[in-house]
């Protein structure tokens, strides 16, 4: 199999290379005809040779397996049948300068599963290798070292070459595990004369006890206030207490429902006598004082406010069939000038209003004059909040004709009662 390797520079690429092939490989200390980590499908497999160029000052006595330097890696074929064969900087051989021409040291990767080679190419990116040599890999492993850590280096594997697998989208393609640099295999070649990479803190890590400080301040604010609002109830529940005990209104503690109802009865002008906690008063506030109205027990007293009242909108109609409805169904049903009529009134909520039938029918007939309503305010190019008067703008003579006869005074019917009738037999609005 073809093996890409690659990372950036000080990713720990070459260094987990050497590891993971030397375990692959290594010869059992028992028996050193076989494969100390024996292959599943063929336990009997002699350990191969591993056949190396580009590391430099590699210790082969420190490791497990049989590792070989040879120097011509343009005829990396022509080494014997199953050899392990590993080439770091591999750009140097296999670089993009080979272009579109048919090289054997890269047509040869095109058939070298019949000679049982695994070929492990070592370097930096992808991009640096000639597009066949890509296009032939199985299998391409990259290392990533976030920010120069010896620990937590990622390691992506793909079953293809990915041409940009510094790309986050491109890791979730990936087979992602975690390793790190084995010390065990530190000085088994020469990494570089001087080292230089030196491990970097983020910035988020740098600034992170700023963010923990800023997100606790407010925290302590909030629950200071929280606090003080605890201890301020508190105080004004012993003060009532004290005064209510000092005013021989009770000599016992008051709990914390009673209390509320006692300062909520001082705020609205109405002060009430502390009582004990007894079951009878209890079941007393909580007793409606109309049934099947919960709302009406002493108990709600203090939410029960109106807000609004009923205004009456009444309807009538003078069709037989709707009047015998409404007769059977026991609503308002009389005489109007001479004819039969019923007559029904709701409120502004939808809700009926019990009426009589002679009310219903004046406001039917003359409406209902509510002056607790607001004038309504309609909506012009001029202002009417200021002590002048603005000239209105000249109106076109349609739209004034219009407005006169809007406005002008009709003959009213004496009989012109609105009237609402339905199409449906025994529907009456």
């Amino acid at each position: 199999m073809l093996i890409i390797r690659t990372g950036l520079p000080g990713a720990g690429k070459t260094l987990n290379a050497i590891r993971e092939i030397d375990l692959e490989h290594a010869a059992d200390p028992n028996d050193p005809t076989k494969r100390l980590h024996k292959d599943p499908h063929d336990p009997d497999l002699p350990p191969r040779p591993i056949y190396y160029n580009g590391i430099p000052e590699l210790d082969a006595s420190k490791l497990k397996a049989n590792w070989i330097e040879w120097d011509t890696p343009e005829e990396w074929f022509k080494l014997p049948d199953g050899a392990v064969i590993v080439v770091d900087e591999a750009q140097g051989t296999f670089g993009t300068d080979i272009g579109r021409s048919r090289v054997e040291k890269v047509t040869r990767f095109e058939k070298h599963r019949h000679h049982g080679w695994d070929i492990h190419l070592i370097t930096q990116h992808p991009s640096l290798l000639a597009p066949a040599v890509r296009k032939l890999a199985g299998k391409h492993i990259n290392f990533f070292r976030p920010y120069g850590r010896s620990k937590g280096i990622f390691r992506h594997e793909y079953e293809m070459c990915i041409d940009s697998p510094e790309k986050r989208s491109n890791f979730k393609l990936s087979q992602e595990t975690k390793v790190e640099l084995d010390p065990a295999y530190f000085g088994v070649y020469k990494s570089s004369t001087v080292h230089t990479h030196k491990k970097v803190t983020p910035r988020f890590l740098k600034l992170l006890p700023l963010y923990i400080l800023a997100t606790l301040v407010p925290l302590a604010l909030v629950a200071g206030v929280f606090w003080y609002m605890i201890a301020s109830g508190k105080d004004e529940q012993e003060a009532l207490r004290s005064q209510m005990e000092g005013q021989g209104q009770g000599s016992e503690l008051l709990p914390a429902g009673s209390l509320q109802s006692a300062h909520a009865g001082q705020s609205y002008g109405t002060a009430q006598p502390a009582q004990e906690d007894k079951p009878d008063d209890y079941f007393e506030q909580a007793t409606p004082r109309v049934a099947d109205l919960p709302l009406s027990a002493p108990k709600y007293d203090q939410l029960n406010k109106p807000r609004d009242f009923p205004r009456p909108v009444c309807a009538a109609t003078f069709d037989q069939r709707l009047i015998d409805t409404a007769y059977r169904r026991g609503q308002q049903v009389g005489v109007h000038k001479g004819k039969p009529a019923a007559c029904k009134c709701y409120t502004q909520q939808i809700t009926r209003m019990e009426t009589t039938f002679e009310f219903c029918m004046d406001v039917v007939e003359n409406g209902y004059f509510d002056d607790t309503r607001l004038a309504p305010s309609y909506a012009s190019g001029y202002s009417n909040r200021g002590l002048t008067s603005q000239p209105a703008p000249e109106m076109p003579a349609a739209a004034r004709d219009r407005g006169r006869a809007a406005s002008s005074q009709q003959p009213v019917d004496s009989s012109g009662i609105v009237v609402v009738g339905s199409s449906k037999k025994g529907i009456l609005w």
